[in-house]
């Protein structure tokens, strides 16, 4: 089956996504065929590779579309926060996610280790959010919010693996930790990023 009739080009990449979602979290990266994709989301082969050229991007496609883009909410408004309070925000997120949140982007970096497509896919996608993150470090120690000490490279790194170290967390199906030990421990690392007043 081809593209649908009365469908708009917008309307087919969203199902194939949703169809793509459902499809990689209960087979796996390796497991997905594109033929059974297409079938979940009643179109043809041809119709994924007309809007997608690889599984793997795809793959990345479905984790865009399927997780919450936080701090693009926390971003969004006339007046942005100062990055430490979004820092803290998005700390506290991460141990309140469900189990599912993050699954594919957990699946995704399993599959890399055995497909180069999809790790150059991944990576690059990873590293884009992370620089646009470390840029975000920059204009807040422009403004005065952050120490200019440190690294925007680093900080940037440092939540990125915070972040994904929570998804396999949940992932594992580990117990969370106690709320506020470790609102307590956010604390403590954020402030150690704010820019010291002179005693």
């Amino acid at each position: 089956m081809g593209r649908i009739a009365g469908v708009t080009p917008e309307e087919t990449r969203n199902r194939l996504i949703e169809a793509a979602g459902r499809v990689f979290a209960e087979r796996g990266f390796e497991g997905a065929r594109i033929a059974e994709i297409a079938r979940e989301a009643g179109l043809s082969s041809g119709a994924i590779y007309a809007h997608y050229g690889s599984k793997a991007e795809l793959l990345l496609e479905a984790i865009r579309s399927h997780g919450a883009d936080e701090l693009n909410q926390l971003l969004e408004g006339d007046e942005l926060l100062p990055l430490p309070d979004v820092l803290l925000a998005l700390g506290e997120r991460l141990e309140r996610r469900p189990r599912a949140d993050g699954s594919l982007l957990v699946e995704a970096v399993v599959a890399a280790r055995r497909d180069p497509d999809l790790a150059a896919v991944l990576a690059d996608h990873v590293g884009q959010r992370e620089a646009f993150f470390a840029t975000l470090v920059r204009h807040s120690q422009r403004r005065g919010d952050l120490d200019g000490d440190v690294s925007p490279e680093a900080v940037a790194r440092l939540c990125f693996m915070i972040a994904l170290g929570s998804l396999v967390m949940r992932a594992l199906d580990l117990p969370r930790t106690d709320p506020d030990d470790w609102s307590a421990l956010l604390h403590r690392i954020v402030d150690s990023f704010r820019l010291k007043e002179d005693p």
